[in-house]
């Protein structure tokens, strides 16, 4: 198959639609089918361009929306060249700007169309609120509104999880819906760890011996990073434990206030900021740490939990039904509901005998590796596809 895939964030953006659409692109191409990437320029790039099957199209950079770009909604370079070729389907990943580009392009080309509804949108706006109620309203109302004509036109729609299944319902959608958990690429986080990397970090940072707890994500209110900083808190003010640190990678609208909250913090010399890292880094920092911890219930998947799950690395998160595939608590992760379980899940993990350990890990892995499989997800991924083509929705 020819397909053209559009989408407003790609690599190196950090972000679980960026990873989605990578994902979604290699194992395409390597099962043989020719794929055509459209998505906005690189930071700071001014021109158009076109190499090695991506097409990028400079945009505005959202400093209010983690920095990501907005390009407009036609791009005369990008139509010319892309409407000399022969699509077999166009699949969009988003709802604004280049997606509505290539829902432009699928109309004038006559080419079935997919469209998957990644985010919950309502989650993000809530944490880039400030406090004006009218605004916040009007915004979420436009918000189900778009979304809601978007899902409901003469396409096939993907979601990731149930969760996002029922939002797309609760909109009023009433189109049929495939569930579809994104592929999960295993081979960057499946390798051996990098020992003598991580002897030199753990000197430099003076983490020798210590045991991690490690965030790695965006920092916005949606992720509720303070809750985890507060039960860290709590577990130390109760146990007084010299070897756990909190490592924080990630930035984002709240990393200023997450900083300064942790400068007031009797905890603030056992807590570790990075910052924002590249995403080829990201497996060495699952892998370093022994457990990742999440308070975030805005996941419409979440991919970071199925890449710490592949980094053979407990997990612990805030309890959510779209969770409940991956982590079956106490066998494959662990989950926590209430302050006080945040803390006692903490010490639970963090003295946990080696064998249960281990036992946990292997079954995480093998469940991750069941659900998010290459195999399985091309084979739904082309069902789909095939649908469009015959025209059944």
């Amino acid at each position: 198959m020819v397909i053209g895939i559009f989408t407003d964030t790609y690599l190196p953006d950090v972000n679980g639609v960026a990873t989605a659409t990578k994902n979604l692109r290699d194992v395409l191409i390597a099962n043989g089918n020719q794929v055509i990437l459209v998505t906005t320029g690189l930071k700071g790039q001014k021109h158009f361009s076109f190499e090695d099957g991506i097409m990028r199209i400079p945009g505005k950079s959202l400093r209010f929306l983690y920095d990501y770009r907005m390009a407009f909604i036609y791009n005369r370079k990008a139509y010319k060249i892309l409407k000399k070729i022969s699509f077999d389907v166009i699949h969009v990943q988003q709802e604004f700007g280049i997606s509505i580009f290539g829902r432009l392009c699928a109309k004038r080309f006559r080419v079935p169309l997919i469209y998957t509804y990644h985010t919950s949108y309502e989650d993000y706006f809530n944490s880039l609120s400030h406090a004006d109620p009218f605004k916040d309203t009007f915004t979420k109302s436009t918000i189900k509104i778009i979304i809601k004509k978007i899902a409901s036109s003469n396409a096939q729609i993907i979601t990731p999880s149930e969760k996002t299944r029922f939002l797309l319902k609760s909109y009023g959608v009433n189109n049929y819906i495939n569930v579809i958990p994104n592929m999960l690429s295993l081979s960057e986080f499946t390798q051996p760890k990098d020992i003598e990397r991580e002897i030199v970090f753990r000197k430099e940072h003076h983490l020798l011996g210590k045991k991690i707890l490690l965030y790695l994500g965006r920092l916005g209110k949606e992720k509720n990073v303070e809750e985890l900083i507060q039960g860290f808190e709590n577990y130390q003010k109760l146990y007084h434990d010299d070897k756990a640190v909190f490592m924080i990678i990630g930035s984002g609208p709240d990393q200023k206030s997450i900083e300064s909250y942790v400068k007031l913090s009797e905890c603030k010399d056992k807590i570790l900021f990075l910052g924002q890292v590249p995403h080829s880094d990201t497996a060495f920092y699952y892998k370093l740490a022994d457990v990742f911890v999440s308070a975030s219930t805005s996941e419409t998947q979440g991919l970071t939990y199925s890449e710490a799950t592949a980094s053979k690395t407990l997990v612990l998160a805030k309890y959510d039904f779209n969770l409940a595939d991956l982590i079956i608590d106490g066998s494959t992760g662990f989950f926590f509901d209430s302050p006080t379980s945040l803390v006692d899940r903490i010490k639970e993990i963090l003295t946990i005998n080696i064998d249960r350990k281990n036992q946990i890990i292997d079954e995480a892995f093998k469940r991750n590796e069941s659900l998010f499989s290459a195999k399985s997800y091309y084979e739904r991924i082309m069902l789909v596809y095939k649908k469009a083509q015959r025209g059944n929705f």
